[in-house]
């Protein structure tokens, strides 16, 4: 049966999904639809708050699925890719790549978002919040078994890693910053101003590095800044994201990870904001060589007996 998209899928006033209204009509399209296995619809298009034909902004076809799958409260939302499931490290660069067959949600959104292309990082937050697994399968290979990802984690183990390419890291650096109440809000207020999302950050007692992967009004941000300081810009770097069950009662996995990256150069460390990621920045001329050693000595390396 073919459903119209315009029938069930509305965005509100903020341009967020509806899924109150989403949730009622798709239910009452199935119901009213008892003999009915297969439902066919569009992905990405919707209607907005004012019944006009709209879009998702975001996510395209995978998030239709993922909305969908949440407001019904589906068993399993499967999206069908050109590969085995979400692969533990890149293998259009990294030799030796393998299937991960399990991802926490969390796990699952920290790749998408740094630089693992199968899976948008929008579609996972409605399952998520729904409770529903979502399997990434194969098209050219339907019987492989593809990656769940759900709410369950494995204890202690490093999952995948991810890299995101195109990125600027921007340094402040004054003395004014020490015991200054709302030094960072006047910095993060510029970035705001100019619609800038940043994305790692670490601190000193007079210092302040943030990377951005937006640098549009990346002049505007400097000439702001350096009202506060001494500013320092590095463009062509690269974020390179090790996911997993990375919680500090887990011992052992900081030194692993610094060990392989023993050989290449390390701009920004940011660990703590999540149990399920730690990041690296570092130059993008060094991304093959970073990842390659992340896999061997992570994922590759002989088991100790």
């Amino acid at each position: 049966t073919l459903v119209s998209a315009f029938d069930y899928m509305r965005i509100d006033a903020n341009r967020e999904p509806d899924m109150g209204y989403l949730s009622e009509h798709i239910t009452k399209i199935i119901d009213a639809h008892p003999e009915t296995e297969i439902f066919i619809t569009q992905g990405f298009i919707c209607l907005n708050a004012d019944n006009r034909i709209d879009n998702l902004q975001r996510g395209g076809s995978d998030y239709t699925a993922s909305l969908i799958g949440a407001a019904i409260k589906a068993e399993e939302i499967q999206i069908w890719t050109d590969i085995d499931g979400m692969h533990n490290n890149d293998p259009r660069i990294v030799e030796n790549t393998q299937p991960v067959h399990q991802l926490h949600f969390e796990e699952a959104a920290e790749l998408a978002y740094f630089g693992a292309k199968i899976l948008h990082p929008t579609c996972v937050q409605p399952a998520k919040f729904a409770g529903v697994p979502v399997r990434l399968l194969n098209t050219m290979d339907p019987q492989a078994e593809g990656t769940i990802i759900n709410n369950e984690s494995e204890e202690g183990k490093i999952k995948a890693v991810a890299a995101k390419d195109n990125i600027t890291v921007v340094k402040i650096v004054s003395s004014r910053m020490l015991l200054a109440t709302g030094f960072l809000r006047k910095v993060f207020e510029i970035f705001e101003q100019f619609h800038t999302s940043i994305d790692v950050v670490t601190t000193s007692e007079v210092g302040l590095s943030m990377s951005i992967d937006n640098d549009a009004y990346l002049a505007n941000i400097v000439a702001e800044l350096k009202k506060y300081g001494m500013v320092d810009v590095e463009k062509d770097m690269c974020i390179v994201c090790v996911v997993g069950d990375l919680r500090p009662c887990n011992k052992g996995f900081e030194s692993a990870i610094t060990q392989a990256l023993k050989d290449v150069p390390v701009r920004m460390i940011s660990y703590g904001g999540s149990n399920h990621n730690i990041s690296f920045i570092i130059h993008e001329a060094d991304k093959k060589k970073a990842l390659q050693a992340l896999s061997d000595r992570i994922f590759n390396a002989p088991k100790q007996a």
